[in-house]
């Protein structure tokens, strides 16, 4: 009998240490959650704390939020972010954002729901630049012309059309430039239809600080591409600024 009640205390600090260290472990959970979630939206507070009905509503006033990238940010309203992709426990890397077309600051039509409705607006795709990566004004230089089917043809919205070979890796798009003071503008276009519905053509901004923005619309605004272009800067100068890394 002594021997067994020197057993069972025998056992009791241990018992006690391995309930400590349980108790422990849920802090330690529950700090690193909170740690996590404040890192997560310390730049994009204002998307924790809006209600579902501000986000989602087309009559509420519109939510801004925050956006951070490394060595820039956004403040878009939350009801045009379509997607966000950042790093664990890090800034955004690549971000989505619908604009109307014709873009007016401080007016937000109700976001389309079908694939006719996205005809009128514009996908706007910020992300990290990849080092060493040629632009597309860059390939159409060096590499496109290797690949396309004969001579161009004149188009639309003072545009240059080439087409690719069948057999070529670009068979899937046709090329639409346009040459601005000396500047060559280059916008490819799918000829499929895209899972949003329209053909998209798409034209690639560089922007400071290491930062891209690629713009999609639909093919059938192609030849009103400067007047999407200049929305698109309006829409920068409101919503971009570069910021320093850290």
């Amino acid at each position: 009998m002594s021997r067994h009640r020197h057993s069972a205390y025998s056992r009791g600090p241990q018992e006690r240490s391995i309930g400590g260290m349980m108790i422990t472990f849920i802090g330690l959970v529950i700090v690193t959650g909170g740690f996590i979630i404040a890192w997560l939206f310390l730049a994009d507070r204002d998307l924790l704390f809006a209600t579902p009905q501000q986000v989602a509503s087309p009559d509420a006033a519109p939510v801004l939020a925050r956006y951070r990238f490394d060595t820039a940010e956004l403040v878009a309203p939350t009801r045009l972010v379509t997607r966000v992709n950042r790093r664990t426990l890090g800034n955004i890397v690549k971000l989505d954002l619908l604009l109307p077309w014709p873009y007016q600051p401080g007016s937000i039509p109700r976001l389309p729901e079908t694939s006719r409705e996205f005809n009128d607006w514009i996908i706007l795709t910020f992300e990290t630049a990849t080092r060493d990566e040629l632009t597309p004004v860059e390939r159409y230089g060096e590499i496109y012309p290797v690949y396309f089917d004969g001579e161009p043809e004149q188009v639309d919205g003072n545009l240059l059309r080439y087409k690719f070979k069948g057999t070529s890796p670009y068979a899937d798009l046709t090329l639409f430039v346009a040459t601005v003071e000396g500047r060559h503008i280059v916008h490819r276009c799918d000829r499929k239809p895209s899972v949003l519905g329209p053909i998209l053509c798409e034209r690639t901004l560089s922007l400071a600080n290491n930062m891209k923005l690629r713009v999609r619309f639909s093919r059938s605004h192609l030849e009103n591409w400067a007047q999407i272009e200049r929305n698109v800067r309006l829409a920068l100068a409101n919503m971009f600024r570069t910021i320093q890394p850290g």
